[in-house]
């Protein structure tokens, strides 16, 4: 091999090793790609995260509740004491058989987000 022919070999190489590295960096800030293929590989990841989210945004829902003096004249504070206690009544027992059905229900639920979250990738990615 000739000195020439090896110039040329070794130019090759280094073309060959620029094109490389040139791909591997272009792939590397290809952030819009690399998050399409994340959602794609991890839907309820990605679903789980933007519910947390938004959760810590939007804050904790509490709700002040101000206190009144009962009236000298009038039984109204017991009367709504009462159906608020019934209201209470009917929240924890909505919450009870909440808890008892979310076994059952979580796998169609997971079912059901992962499908949605795989259509809504592949409209984006096109």
């Amino acid at each position: 091999m000739s000195n020439k022919e090896a110039i040329l070999e070794e130019l090759r190489r280094s073309r060959l090793a620029i094109a490389r590295d040139t791909t591997a960096i272009t792939e590397e800030f290809n952030l819009l790609g690399k998050i399409k293929r994340s959602v794609k590989s991890r839907p309820l990841a990605w679903l789980g995260g933007a519910a947390a989210l938004g959760y810590i945004f939007a804050g904790p829902k509490t709700k002040n509740l101000t206190k009144k003096a009962p009236q000298k004249g009038g039984d109204t504070t017991e009367k709504s004491a009462s159906t608020s206690k019934d209201r209470r009544h009917w929240l924890m027992t909505a919450f009870g058989i909440f808890k008892m059905a979310l076994p059952f229900v979580r796998p169609a639920i997971s079912a059901y987000a992962a499908r949605r979250l795989g259509e809504f990738s592949e409209k984006i990615g096109r």
